[in-house]
């Protein structure tokens, strides 16, 4: 495998000179936030990245606060280039260890109502945004040897959950992306990975729900709690480090049981 810095002209001892950066797609929300932050720890730089780019911002000046460095990129992954223009502000930033994509739309809309343009969506801003960004990181001069690329998957990719049919169909497609880009970059040893959130505590969980109603169901869950972004976080880091530089095609599940407690009979009438 080439070195990605004598690609770009630069001598391989110059590494220790370029920061390391990792780069994180959806940084204004909950989990993309909190993967933000744990990754600072182990990077020189984060690049955050949302279409709002005042969320973005908050969340670099909670890394700058805590002793990190985040920089603030605005992208919408329903745009085209969306990969491109992440690569760019992501190489300009140093040389690229790990990016992670945690963005996704999710309508909860029974199947007969649902319109095909928000099925699109979902299948725009996750699957192929997600391709469309990791394609462009690998195939950039900037790319770090050994780099990991992490996706926010669902277990609605298993779960066929009712009134989630975009949704359900976008994480499907998001799987085989993580599958095949695993297969076939496996050879330049980009790893490529999912994390699987369960049930998880978030701001946009409770626009969808309300507090009462997360509360009440946070208390029927195997673990008895909604999980929190900061678990989902720790096992991105743990997958964008070199403890797992041997993990690769993995869908790393981080539910509380949740999963493996679904299945269920029906019990049927006395």
């Amino acid at each position: 495998m080439t070195d990605p810095l004598a690609e770009a002209g630069l001598p391989a001892d110059a590494a220790a000179d370029v920061p390391r950066v990792a780069v994180v797609t959806g940084a204004g929300g909950g989990i993309g936030g909190a993967c933000a932050r744990a990754l600072a720890d182990s990077h020189d730089r984060v690049v955050c990245v949302d279409r709002d780019l005042d969320r973005a911002e908050e969340t670099a000046a909670e890394i700058g606060k805590a002793g990190g460095s985040g920089v603030a990129v605005a992208a919408d992954a329903a745009d085209p280039e969306f990969g491109e223009q992440v690569a760019a502000a992501a190489i300009a930033a140093g040389r690229v260890r790990c990016a992670v994509h945690a963005i996704a739309h999710e309508e909860h809309t029974p199947a007969l109502e649902l319109g095909l343009d928000s099925v699109r969506l979902s299948f725009t801003v996750s699957p192929l945004a997600a391709f469309g960004l990791f394609r462009a990181l690998a195939t950039s001069p900037g790319l770090a040897a050994g780099a990991a690329f992490t996706a926010i998957g669902s277990l609605h990719e298993t779960h066929a959950f009712a009134r989630c049919l975009g949704y359900n169909a976008a994480h499907g497609a998001l799987g085989q992306v993580v599958r095949t880009l695993a297969h076939e970059w496996a050879s330049r040893r980009i790893r490529v990975n999912a994390v699987v959130p369960g049930w998880i505590a978030t701001p946009g969980e409770v626009v969808l729900y309300g507090e009462e109603h997360l509360a009440r169901a946070g208390r029927a869950l195997p673990f008895g709690t909604m999980g929190d972004v900061g678990q989902v976080a720790a096992a991105v880091a743990f997958l964008s480090s070199p403890a797992a530089d041997y993990v690769s095609g993995s869908f790393l599940t981080v539910d509380g049981a949740l999963s493996v407690s679904l299945a269920r009979l029906p019990e049927g009438e006395a």
